[in-house]
């Protein structure tokens, strides 16, 4: 008897943990605007009345979604649904507020999650479904003809496009923000039920041009919609890519070296960081992991929202834009590759368990740092970047320049940033035929919610204002002591083509150096 009752008490607990494993659950920052897919977080996460909205998580099978505010209690109407996704609609008689939502599945439900209901909030839907990149966009004719806008068939300045969104809800205008420039927009074609809503737009006719011109609506006078592109060319052909090298499908090289300057919040010291990241890698995937690398047009910006957990999450330098454009299987090229100048070199170590892939830190000075770290090496001049080959990339020799540094000038005025205000920023660059880059990022430490702006202006230029709308879906800064994620960079590169790496076993090679100054800031 003894036997069967400590059966019958495992069993009974096999049966409750099994109950508890089957329990739905929603992902942190899991209930998004389906287009959008900014973080419910950010000021610009909450849903709006007849928006499509995806739901993230787990165990959601057969599940159904309630929406819950003051003690009443609305089904939601789902479109579809799978294990880990639910595609559904809010309904048009929730309340206006704070709510909160749960998944039910299988007798159990899941923790309820807070929701922002609101009666507009769009979102355009990007190709991807990730809220970033190429829109859903297609080019309109004058009889009503239909192509997708895409870098091989670009729209042209004067030419209608279409939007494909959801959120608009109660909303009586539209305006759409195409480089920087705002148009009036209208209301197009929609499918009852489906949440989605067309809206078009005419390219206004002084429309920067490129593959990757930023379009977002105004959500909020003082806030954007997520951000997608449309690719823009007044004449025949496909569209500009930007000063970034094209990275395309083969056998592939990027090499990124910088040297950052680094100024802690608080503190007025700068710590100088030379750096060398190089990739050999087969690219055979369509899809880049990150929106960094696709770079507005001189004078505009681009800003997308992310979890810090999820594959877009921000990347915190600038160098990083240029090396997650590689994305497949390594290549060897060797066991080590070397930096040198003159007498003086450095060893680029290959990532452990990472082949083709490699990585080092060539310098380092400034505060608290180890009397024994090797000094920085990377000043101007020309430097040369060798390897001695391995089993799928053969021995090569490349030479590239660094360019003379610049000056951040109102780099110590930027150490608060209010997000309702423009952010204006001033350099002095001695070289003109460079571009700037301007990324301003933050990370939510609690809820991993991230947001990131990224701008693009002639060196010459030395003046930038980044609009506060773009700045509007970053997240504040909260003083947990210890600066880490709050940041703000102006990089300079070359607009010049870049430097190329030529070896066997190899299709397309480039080195792309920066100088980079940065400093951790406080967003309000």
């Amino acid at each position: 008897m003894k036997v069967i009752r400590k059966l019958g008490a495992g069993v009974s607990l096999c049966v409750a943990a099994a109950g508890v494993f089957a329990q739905p659950a929603i992902r942190q920052n899991g209930v998004v605007n389906s287009a959008s897919q900014i973080p419910p977080t950010l000021p610009g996460g909450a849903i709006a009345r007849g928006a499509l909205f995806t739901i993230f998580g787990v165990r959601f099978d057969h599940a159904t979604v309630t929406v819950s505010r003051n003690g009443e209690s609305l089904p939601v109407r789902i479109l579809s649904a799978r294990p880990e996704q639910i595609d559904a609609i809010m309904p048009q008689s929730a309340s206006l507020g704070p709510a909160s939502l749960t998944v039910a599945a299988g007798g159990l439900e899941s923790k309820a999650v807070d929701v922002e209901i609101v009666a507009s909030n769009p979102g355009i839907f990007s190709r991807n479904g990730q809220g970033w990149g190429p829109g859903r966009i297609e080019a309109v004719g004058a009889n009503g003809s239909r192509s997708e806008n895409s870098t091989s068939n670009p729209a042209r300045p004067r030419q209608r496009i279409s939007l494909h969104v959801t959120g608009l809800g109660s909303a009586k205008g539209i305006t759409v923000v195409i480089g920087n420039r705002p148009v009036k927009g209208e209301f197009g074609r929609s499918v009852p039920g489906s949440g989605e809503t067309e809206v078009l737009a005419v390219l206004p006719a002084d429309t920067p041009e490129g593959c990757y011109v930023p379009v977002y609506l105004q959500a909020t006078p003082s806030r954007a919609s997520n951000v997608v592109t449309v690719s823009i060319r007044s004449s025949a052909g496909p569209c500009h890519r930007g000063p970034l090298p094209v990275i395309e499908a083969g056998r592939i090289a990027i090499a990124v070296i910088s040297r950052r300057k680094m100024r802690v919040h608080r503190e007025n010291i700068d710590t100088v960081t030379d750096e060398a990241a190089v990739a050999f890698a087969v690219n055979d995937q369509e899809r880049l992991s990150s929106p960094l690398p696709l770079l507005p047009p001189l004078g505009t910006c681009t800003a997308y929202t992310g979890s810090f957990q999820a594959e877009t999450a921000g990347l915190n330098s600038v160098s990083a834009a240029l090396m997650s454009q590689i994305s497949g299987r390594g290549l060897d090229a060797g066991p080590g590759l070397e930096l040198s100048r003159g007498f003086e070199s450095r060893t680029i170590s290959r990532e452990r368990g990472a082949a083709g892939y490699y990585r080092s830190r060539l310098g380092i000075a400034g505060a608290n740092v180890n009397r024994r770290a090797r000094v920085p090496i990377l000043d101007p001049g020309d430097y040369a970047l060798v390897g001695t080959g391995g089993n799928d990339i053969g021995p090569f020799r490349a030479i590239f320049s660094m360019g003379p540094p610049f000056e951040w000038s109102n780099r110590e005025e930027s150490a608060v940033v209010d997000r309702r205000r423009p952010l204006s920023l001033d350099w002095h660059d001695p070289s003109a035929d460079r571009v700037m880059i301007i990324l301003a990022t933050n990370t939510d430490q609690v809820t991993t919610a991230t947001g990131t702006c990224l701008c693009v202006a002639r060196s010459s230029a030395g003046h930038f204002a980044i609009p506060s709308s773009l700045l509007g879906n970053l997240p504040a800064s909260v003083d947990t002591g210890t600066p880490l994620y709050d940041r703000l960079y102006l990089a300079s590169m070359s607009a010049r083509k870049p430097f190329s790496i030529q070896a066997s076993g190899l299709n397309h090679g480039s080195i792309v150096s920066l100088n980079i100054v940065g400093r951790f800031v406080v967003y309000r």
